[in-house]
């Protein structure tokens, strides 16, 4: 039975979806000061609805943005508090995950490549992952233009834990940064991450798109959105003015997936509004036919019934 790694669904919307009393730029974050309960539990049904790897609530816990809220100095706080709500999530539910730290975009989702240097972004990412150092596995998520993405990769490859790395498309398929999936693939390909995904947009950008990611490195995989539009948020917006989509059922949704499957995609999941429900309607959808497993547990084989994963040099002519 071929091995497919099962992501959670999209945490942070579910969170705040939960907690309609709480409005801030800082989303989930702000619901899990105020109400940690509504955290754990939506961790819980995730966990309960099948996901075998659970993303930490530090989406929006960057110091970039926590500098912006006057909250810089609850940065280490914050981190603790997702791992303590998460924690709770597994001693209730008894299951064995990995917990995934979260390395998005440092300030904000939707938005073009920073007017910063490699170095600045590296350093901020490498706080991130020493915050978080203690998680099983790391995704790199929600990424639109590649300076982002091999910073973070160059912040977490040393700390020797599995982790991927995913992009978002817009409409006509290229990165925000107008780099073509080709390009971002080749930028990040010498860190060696475990797998390259796609993430935070329609599925049907995922679905025209897997094909070519698949041919372009060995371990891919995505996890879409079901929103109608995230135009207010890349315009400097709250969540708050986001709408879902009432077409992506979790039978659609299902269907997506099916066909990143049989294009030889090997991670999925979901991400904002795709809810514990369509995870749920995953597992029992492909039951018996995969063995959903952990990010951790794709190791060093391909995803597709083994075979040693050989990854391209990194820039300074070394291997991981």
């Amino acid at each position: 039975m071929r091995s497919v790694v099962l992501l959670d669904g999209g945490l942070g919307q579910e969170i705040y979806r939960r907690a309609r009393s709480v409005s801030s730029p800082l989303w989930s974050v702000a619901v899990m000061q105020e109400q940690p309960e509504v955290v754990t539990a939506v961790h819980a049904d995730f966990i309960r609805a099948g996901a075998k790897t659970l993303s930490l609530n530090t989406y929006a816990a960057t110091p970039t943005r926590l500098r912006e809220q006057g909250l810089l100095d609850q940065l280490a706080t914050i981190h603790q508090q997702a791992f303590d709500v998460l924690g709770q999530a597994i001693r209730n539910t008894g299951a064995e995950v990995d917990i995934a730290g979260c390395l998005p975009p440092l300030t904000g989702s939707y938005r073009r490549q920073p007017e910063r240097s490699f170095d600045d972004l590296r350093d901020e990412y490498s706080t991130l992952v020493r915050l978080q150092a203690a998680a099983d596995v790391f995704l790199i998520e929600t990424i639109t233009n590649s300076l982002e993405a091999r910073a973070a990769c160059a912040a977490v490859r040393d700390l020797g834990k599995p982790y991927g790395v995913a992009f978002r498309l817009e409409a006509d398929g290229k990165l925000k940064s107008g780099e073509t999936l080709a390009e971002a693939v080749a930028a990040v390909s010498p860190y060696g991450p475990t797998a390259i995904m796609l993430n935070c947009c329609d599925p049907e950008l995922i679905s025209a798109a897997m094909p070519e990611l698949v041919g372009l490195y060995p371990v891919v995989g995505g996890y879409a959105n079901a929103f109608k539009s995230v135009e207010a948020v890349a315009t400097g917006g709250l969540v708050d003015a986001l709408e879902a989509r009432n077409d992506v059922s979790p039978a659609v949704y299902v269907e997506h997936l099916r066909s990143w499957l049989a294009d030889g995609a090997s991670v999925v999941g979901g991400c904002c509004e795709i809810t514990p429900g369509h995870i749920q309607h995953i597992t029992d959808t492909f039951a018996g036919e995969f063995a959903f497993i952990r990010f951790s547990q794709l190791g060093q084989t391909d995803g597709k019934g083994g075979g040693e994963l050989r990854l391209p040099p990194l820039p300074d002519g070394s291997n991981l």
